[in-house]
């Protein structure tokens, strides 16, 4: 992976930073997912509620680990798309 992609998907370029801004259906699912996390640890019991909080953690970081894998395979396929353009255009010249 590159270090520009990697730059990108941890947002120090930017792009990611707005996709869950300015979403209003990621922003609400956001605020549900929590509050119903929240309503489940309050009800659970010890043992419960550390379950809870093991699946949570194990969850959160195989989708960041699958989102980055997404991106970057998205990227790719972007620049190979680009790439084909680009010799395509070289053809028809």
């Amino acid at each position: 992976m590159t270090k520009t992609i990697e730059q990108l998907w941890n947002g120090n370029l930017e792009p990611i930073a707005h996709s869950r801004v300015n979403n209003p259906e990621i922003k609400h699912l956001t605020k549900l997912i929590q509050r119903n996390h929240e309503n489940l640890k309050e009800n659970l019991n010890e043992k419960l509620g550390e379950m809870l909080e093991n699946y949570s953690e194990c969850k959160n970081e195989y989708l960041a680990l699958t989102n980055e894998q997404a991106f970057c395979n998205g990227f790719c396929l972007g620049m190979r798309i680009a790439a084909e353009a680009l010799i395509g255009a070289e053809e028809i010249t």
